[in-house]
């Protein structure tokens, strides 16, 4: 199991019972955890901790989760950011991964559940810093070009493509795949990092902000991602679209 002990954790909430049970949770796992009641300052305060984790509320006062994150992934900050909803509100979801969020837990949420999203994204970070210093092949899709080192995403005739942290990793996963079927299991586990039992949503809103960015950019043919109903998803190139 995964250690917190060398990990800095950065805690938006501004409800004291709530922020007092994340503190301690997190320190008891040997974490060193900062916190804060609300939004003020919130992008001087990142620069300033440096931490590998953020749980982020999404209602606070003086500047909302999502205008925090908003301002933190225009700053270019890839910082993992674990978010917390209200249980009904999808709308803070999608908007939250649109945005650039790692994943999401609706309140009221089991603690062992919110260690373990933790710790996957806590890995995942580690996991992405060292592929960077691996030599992987630049591909080329159907007008995409995809560098794995670089992390960018181009698109002939249209230029940059802009995702998120994990919107790349899944395009990046399905490109090398192209043709193949990827199902859910392999995509949460592999790429998300989560056992495929754990209930999340997050995959297929992901998936949706990869298609609808494909579209904006104008890239409807030639290349689409598919959904193999009940299995899992396929980048489909050329006559196979």
């Amino acid at each position: 199991m995964d250690s917190l002990s060398s990990c800095k954790i950065l805690i938006f909430e501004d409800d004291a019972a709530i922020r007092s049970m994340l503190s301690d949770f997190f320190s008891a796992q040997g974490a060193l955890v900062i916190t804060a009641a609300d939004g003020k300052n919130s992008l001087e305060r990142i620069k300033k901790e440096k931490p590998d984790l953020i749980v982020l509320d999404v209602v606070m006062p003086f500047q909302s989760g999502l205008a925090v994150l908003r301002e933190l992934r225009a700053a270019g900050n890839q910082v993992s950011v674990l978010m917390l909803t209200e249980k009904d509100t999808v709308d803070d979801k999608v908007i939250g991964l649109e945005l650039g969020a790692d994943d999401y837990l609706a309140k009221p949420f089991d603690p062992r559940e919110l260690l373990a999203r933790a710790r996957v994204l806590l890995r995942r970070a580690r996991q992405e810093t060292n592929l960077k210093q691996t030599v992987r092949p630049v591909l080329k899709l159907g007008g995409l070009r995809i560098d794995p080192v670089k992390r960018e995403v181009t698109v002939r005739g249209a230029g940059p493509l802009t995702l998120t942290k994990t919107e790349f990793d899944l395009l990046l996963d399905l490109a090398e795949h192209a043709g193949s079927i990827r199902s859910y299991a392999q995509l949460m586990r592999e790429v998300l990092g989560y056992d495929p039992e754990v209930e999340s949503r997050a995959l297929s809103m992901h998936i949706a902000n990869i298609r609808r960015k494909l579209e904006e950019i104008g890239v409807d043919k030639g290349i689409r991602i598919r959904t193999v109903v009940a299995i899992g998803y396929v980048l489909a190139v050329g006559d196979e679209v």
